[in-house]
């Protein structure tokens, strides 16, 4: 799930409702707990404000301890990521998350430890234990809203509500609005996406928000010591699933051979033939495709057209063959093409699901890589004919 951009709406949809509950559920034990709120900070910010108006200096000194940790988890999500990526891991999302289930562990230690009894009106901590205990959550909760930003392009908001709630109430309008345009991009809204689409994003995070919240309070009801396991052990899951789920590669092919399958001598440099490679399956598991949209960005400028084997492929899944439309998209939109090899009839029946070939010129979709060799040199060999 974490290894690359969630572009799609199946993808965006995904982390939503899996991080949505984490939030909801650590805030309300921190509010019963610890008598503060850590999703977020824009209350904790105006506490801070009041307290300095007031000269009150221990809530002050706590209000500037919980803006203090949020923040280092927002920094400490964007150095691991940026280790991540210059390390070129092919999930570098992975670590942030094991860092929040470490924190989010942190934080129920310190809970297990302390002396606190459950009371009428709240379980609250005081002193020493206190700020170890905010510590925790409030850094966990700002690695969780920086890394969920960074994966789904800043669009995908799952420590806070505000937002959500204001573009719900934006979109319900499109909703009932006869042809409402899509969006071409918007603060909490993904771009590309239907109307009906967005809304229902939108819904899926603010009851992801409201369940977990809701189970954290039963939970905490019934236990103080083991209330935190169940986030702790979903974020644990979500890195193991992620780490047991290998990526494929996409490894560029340099011999002459396939151009001369293909009745082309030279191949020229305006045409560069990706075979995925899914080597080290494990346990069975079917490869993921790697970042598509990261993997468009570096490509040579000179190539005008990239062929794609996927023979090696047993399966694509449908939010696989939703992000190869987003690739088609933005091919045609930068004047390249993309021409897919491999593709049997039968075969990936997602990507007819998803729409692919339709969006993809006839020709483009092709069994074998020769002939979508030679579909794509007649292409070049047309366009520079014409330029």
């Amino acid at each position: 799930m974490f290894v690359a951009q969630a572009y799609t709406f199946t993808q965006k949809a995904r982390l939503a409702v899996t991080l949505a509950w984490v939030a909801g559920y650590v805030n309300i034990v921190c509010i019963v707990v610890c008598g503060r709120g850590v999703s977020h900070v824009t209350g904790t910010l105006t506490a801070f404000g009041k307290d300095i108006s007031d000269s009150d200096w221990e809530p002050l000194i706590l209000s500037g301890w919980l803006l203090w940790w949020f923040f280092a988890g927002a920094l400490a999500s964007g150095v691991a990521t940026a280790i991540a990526r210059a390390r070129q891991w092919k999930s570098p999302y992975v670590l942030p998350i094991a860092a929040e289930a470490g924190a989010l562990l942190g934080f129920a230690i310190s809970i297990w430890i302390s002396d606190a009894s459950q009371e009428e009106g709240g379980i609250h901590l005081a002193g020493k234990e206190l700020l170890v205990a905010t510590a925790f959550a409030c850094f966990a909760m700002g690695l969780q809203n920086a890394t969920v930003s960074r994966i789904s392009s800043g669009v995908v908001r799952t420590t806070h509500v505000t937002g959500v709630l204001t573009d719900l109430g934006l979109e319900i309008v499109n909703v009932f609005r006869p042809k409402a345009p899509r969006r071409t991009g918007g603060a909490e809204t993904p771009a590309g996406l239907t109307v009906h689409e967005r809304a229902l994003l939108l819904t899926m995070i603010l009851l992801g928000f409201g369940l977990g919240a809701g189970l954290g309070g039963v939970l905490l009801a019934w236990s103080l010591q083991l209330v935190m396991l169940p986030p702790i052990l979903f974020l644990i899951w979500i890195v193991w699933l992620d780490q047991s789920q290998p990526v494929a590669d996409l490894v560029r092919e340099t011999s002459a051979v396939p151009g001369a399958a293909a009745g082309i001598a030279d191949l020229p440099p305006t045409i560069a033939l990706y075979r995925l490679r899914c080597a080290g399956r494990r346990r069975g598991r079917p490869h993921r495709l790697p970042n598509m949209t990261h993997w468009s960005e570096s490509l040579d400028p000179e190539v005008r057209a990239a062929v794609i084997d996927l023979s090696e492929a047993k399966d694509i899944e449908f939010a696989g063959a939703e992000e190869l439309c987003l690739l088609a998209e933005r091919f045609h939109k930068s004047g390249r093409s993309l021409v897919l090899a491999g593709v049997m009839p039968g075969r990936f029946p997602s990507l007819h699901e998803a729409g692919l070939d339709r969006l993809l010129p006839i020709g483009s979709v092709a069994c074998d890589v020769p002939e979508a060799l030679a579909f794509a040199h007649t292409r070049m060999v047309r366009e520079t004919a014409t330029t």
